[in-house]
């Protein structure tokens, strides 16, 4: 376990630097993400996309967005992770 402060930062979070830099344990690594919605999206495409991680070994929600409220309509970024959970599911909407 690490602690890490939630410093503001240019680029990437403190959390998605802190994972980019982790070791993985040998066998099969499984991820439950959870959290700012930006920083699920950057965490979860980094472990499928540069750790090689498979889709179906990255369960992913965004459950608040760092700028704007619930009442806000979707933003571009929203429509793309529900496209990718689409596509995880095998929808064919």
């Amino acid at each position: 376990m690490h602690w890490l402060h939630r410093a503001a930062s240019t680029g990437d979070s403190p959390l998605v630097t802190a994972v980019r830099g982790a070791a993985f344990p040998a066998g099969s690594v499984f991820a439950r993400l959870g959290g700012e919605a930006s920083t699920v999206r950057a965490l979860r495409r980094h472990l499928v996309g540069e750790r090689g991680l498979d889709r179906r070994s990255v369960h992913f929600t965004g459950y608040w967005r760092r700028t704007l409220t619930q009442d806000d309509a979707p933003t571009e970024s929203d429509l793309a992770e529900a496209r990718e959970r689409l596509a995880d599911r095998g929808s064919p909407f």
